[in-house]
C-alpha cells in the first residue's frame, strides 16, 4: 500500500509540473506568434518601419505563469532571407531596409519553477523558451512562417 501511494504521488507530481511546462508553453508562444505578426505589419523598409515594429512589440501586454510574470529578454530581430537576421540598434542601424520582410521574435529567458520533480532530483527550474517568424511588406497579408 505504501509503494502504491508512492508511485501514486509521483505520478501526480510529475503530472502537476509538467501541466505548468505546458501551460507556460501556450502562453511564450502565443506571446512571440502575436509579436511577430505585430512587427511584420510595420515593416516598410525603412527605418522608421522597424522602429514601429520594435515599438509594436513592446506595447503588446506580455504577461505569461497566468499573467504572474512579464516576459523579459525579449529579442526583435529582421531578415530579408531568413539566413541572415539582424538586430537593428540606435547605434548600429541597418543598411538596407527597404530588403528586410521577415520578423523573429524570441522570448528565450521563461524559467518555471519545478515544484515536485526537485524531490526526485530533477532541476530547480525548466527554461520554457519560444520564437515565431512572420512575414510582411508585400502583397500578401501578414503571416506566421514558423
Amino acid at each position: 500500500m505504501c509503494s502504491c501511494m508512492f508511485i501514486l504521488l509521483a505520478a501526480m507530481g510529475l503530472a502537476f509540473d509538467l501541466g505548468r511546462i505546458y501551460i507556460v508553453r501556450n502562453e511564450a508562444q502565443m506571446f512571440v506568434d502575436a509579436a511577430a505578426m505585430a512587427a511584420a505589419a510595420q515593416i516598410d523598409g525603412t527605418p522608421a518601419g522597424l522602429e514601429r515594429a520594435r515599438f509594436a512589440v513592446e506595447r503588446l501586454p506580455g504577461r505569461w505563469n497566468m499573467a504572474a510574470e512579464v516576459f523579459r529578454e525579449i529579442t526583435v530581430e529582421f531578415s530579408g532571407d531568413g539566413q541572415h537576421w539582424l538586430l537593428p540598434t540606435a547605434t548600429h542601424p541597418v543598411a538596407e531596409p527597404e530588403l528586410l520582410r521577415l520578423a523573429r521574435v524570441t522570448a528565450p529567458a521563461n524559467r518555471v519553477d519545478i515544484t515536485f520533480l526537485r524531490a526526485v532530483g530533477g532541476p530547480k527550474q525548466f527554461t520554457v523558451p519560444a520564437y515565431a517568424v512572420a512575414r510582411g511588406r508585400g502583397a500578401e497579408p501578414v503571416r506566421l512562417v514558423e
